[in-house]
């Protein structure tokens, strides 16, 4: 039976399958058109490329049970012609070049009409299952597309049929249109393949950016590392993503050298599994309370909402294993630099050991890829792997491969800088403690400067009061001593002022001579050169002469001196010397200092194996800041040089210093006094402790 087939027809029927169709159809439909219009058993339209069939092809056969049936394109590069079952999953032997009648089209870019394939190719194709399948009738000619050959149809019968000049007029005409089609479909694949690129180039810049980000926001490396692996799980969509670390018990064995693996553990610090919204089984399911979110959902918001994803591996020994103990992780770190990308890693991953994979989780895994965490500025130490589990086979494209290891270096990077920010936060804090250590010697060193520059300072003044009252109570005397010398020279001077002159002469000697012995005397019972003198002395004689010797110097002034001595005065045992130069010396002092008209009070008291003397007077007091300073060398009392009383500031002095002879201590006090009608009356007390007796010396002060 002939088909008259109308070209026009099939042309508009092509274009507006053109029109109308998606890409992956076109030729599905174009195939089934041409073969229903000769009424074919079945028709191939493919694209040629370097004489090579290629996607876009599709291939329509006839069934004698459902005519004009149709089967689906081809996905894998090359023409596949189905079995007669239809069923999907069928692979079919494809059509290859090497056949006559194809090799003849694209040589000769003719169409060619074969009415019967087996008196055309005789026996030499008799065991070819490609011609068999192509049928006995074939009328076969090339698709172009500006004047160049770009594809191929084949339209066959199964039985003897002549094909008619119309029929490939018919084809030839066809021919531009499945050109245009071809080129259409291929362009379309090309701008769809460039937008899947672009799209990734995207999804990965943005891969990229949060990955900065992460770092940029964030001081934890903890942190860092658990949200640079979910965004490159969520990114690259695959099963689960893990971050490794290596803790090297020798920090000289980082490096590599040679095939040795260094003692180090592998400590599992980062991991996110991709819960899929299909296939959940594939995938053991990760440790009970871990959050798994949606692959949709955002980063961010899984990180604010999932701040550990597996145990603290610093807590938790079953996180860690050593790197010995790992074929995975081993193979990996002497890979390094270079990732270990596995589309199919079932062998390697049974031969894991089973503590290893079972931290690692590499049940149900198929697909693996371990990238290098290595240090900075090329630097040949490994710091640890980020890792990428498949459950299903997948090959790792070179895009991913440059991607993931860009991800690991900036991961690496945050490592480094974190360990070299921790180290220099210790040095900082060290440095910070010396220097504040040396601050804190420096300001001793400054308040002990200070301190000293103050005692300097005091002592020129006390310097300075000294020499000012020693020139004073040097020169009265010699100024007095060389006026009676110029009045003894004069020969018409009486007999009795001659002898008041001479006098005059002798007392002040007598003050120049005491002078000079008191500061003798301090010399020499500061170091307690001078042995002491111990004598049983009656206390009671030596006051009464002391009190009857004051009285009349006093008596001018109008002081008196009160003596209050127990009836049974003890005996002591001390120097009488130095005992009798200390009661002068305070008696004298307390009569310089008091008031005209007020008594100075004289107290014996006895007190367990010691003898208390107290000698008060009434007058303008010591002022409190002077009160320490009261028995140092040459010090006087604030304002004492601008009143003119006499003195030289040794006395007091030499009083410490021979009390401490004696083994007595010696206190002042000055408060207002309470008797008194005027508010300017203080009472001074000076109070002196004695030992008894020399078996109570050494008890003194207990």
């Amino acid at each position: 039976m002939q088909y008259q087939v109308d070209p026009a027809l099939m042309g508009r029927q092509i274009y507006q399958i053109l029109a109308t169709s998606f890409d992956r159809e076109i030729l599905l439909q174009i195939a089934n058109t041409l073969g229903a219009a000769w009424g074919a058993d079945f028709c191939f339209v493919g694209a040629v490329v370097d004489h090579k069939i290629v996607n876009p092809n599709a291939c329509w056969q006839n069934k004698s049970d459902r005519p004009n049936a149709a089967v689906e394109a081809a996905d894998d590069g090359a023409a596949q012609i189905p079995e007669r079952s239809q069923t999907p999953n069928l692979k079919s032997p494809s059509i290859s070049l090497e056949d006559p009648v194809l090799a003849k089209v694209l040589a000769d870019g003719e169409i060619v009409a074969i009415s019967d394939s087996g008196d055309y190719l005789g026996d030499s194709l008799s065991n070819s299952p490609v011609t068999s399948l192509l049928g006995r009738a074939i009328l076969a000619g090339p698709a172009r597309f500006a004047g160049a050959l770009n594809g191929v149809v084949v339209v066959g019968k199964s039985q003897h049929y002549e094909w008619s000049a119309a029929d490939r007029e018919s084809l030839e005409s066809v021919s531009e249109a499945i050109g245009i089609a071809i080129f259409q479909i291929k362009k379309n694949q090309e701008i769809a393949s460039l937008n899947q690129q672009l799209q990734r180039q995207a999804k990965y810049k943005n891969l990229l950016g949060s990955v900065t980000e992460a770092i940029d926001t964030s001081s934890e490396v903890d942190r860092i590392l658990q949200q640079v692996i979910e965004h490159t799980v969520d990114t690259l969509q695959i099963d689960r993503g893990q971050i490794l670390l290596l803790k090297h018990t020798d920090p000289l064995l980082k490096t590599r050298s040679g095939n040795q693996t260094p003692k180090a553990k592998v400590e599992l610090v980062g991991e996110f599994p991709l819960k899929k919204a299909t296939n959940t089984d594939t995938i053991a399911p990760s440790d009970a309370g871990k959050h798994i979110t949606s692959a949709k959902t955002k980063t961010k918001e899984k990180t604010a909402n999932s701040p550990s994803k597996i145990p603290n591996s610093k807590s938790n020994n079953s996180s860690a294993f050593w790197l010995a103990e790992s074929n995975l992780c081993r193979r990996a770190f002497h890979s390094a630099p270079e990732s270990l990308a596995l589309a199919d890693a079932r062998e390697l991953i049974a031969n894991e050991p089973e503590g290893a994979a079972e931290i690692l989780k590499l049940q149900g895994i198929r697909a693996l890829l371990l990238v290098p965490l290595t240090g900075a500025n090329g630097d040949d130490s490994v710091l640890g792997f980020l890792m990428l589990q498949h459950s299903e086979i997948r090959d790792w494209s070179p895009e991913e491969l440059e991607v993931v290891e860009l991800v690991a270096a900036r991961s690496s990077w945050a490592i480094t800088q974190t360990q070299m920010l921790k180290e220099a936060k210790t040095l900082v804090s060290e440095r910070t403690d010396q220097l504040q250590q040396s601050l804190e010697v420096q300001q001793k060193l400054y308040e002990q400067s200070a301190n000293q520059l103050e005692q300097v300072h005091k002592l020129k003044v006390i310097k300075d009061e000294f020499l000012s009252t020693l020139s004073h109570e040097l020169r009265t005397p010699l100024t007095i001593m060389k006026l009676a010398i110029l009045m003894l020279k004069q020969a018409e001077q009486p007999s009795a002022s001659r002898i008041k002159y001479l006098d005059i002469l002798e007392q002040q000697c007598s003050k120049e001579t005491a002078l000079v012995n008191d500061l003798l005397a301090l010399k020499q019972f500061e170091p307690q050169q001078v042995p002491i003198s111990v004598t049983k002395i009656d206390l009671k004689p030596l006051i009464e002469d002391l009190a009857g010797d004051f009285e009349k110097k006093w008596a001018d002034r109008g002081l008196t001196l009160k003596v209050d001595v127990p009836k049974f005065t003890p005996s002591l045992e001390t120097d009488p010397d130095s005992l009798k130069r200390v009661l002068l010396e305070l008696l004298t002092n307390a009569g310089k200092y008091s008031a005209s008209g007020t008594a100075v009070v004289f107290d014996v008291s006895e007190a367990i194996g010691r003898i208390v003397l107290s000698v008060s007077n009434f007058g303008p007091g010591i002022a409190a800041a002077d009160l320490p300073h009261i028995f140092d060398k040459f010090r006087r009392g604030t304002g004492i040089t601008d009143q003119a009383i006499a003195g030289t500031g040794l006395g007091l002095a030499l009083v410490k210093c021979l009390v401490q002879h004696l083994n007595g201590t010696i206190d002042v006090s000055s408060c207002p006094a309470q008797s008194s009608e005027s508010d300017e009356l203080w009472r001074t007390s000076f109070t002196l402790t004695l030992p008894q007796s020399l078996a109570d010396i050494g008890h003194l002060g207990e």
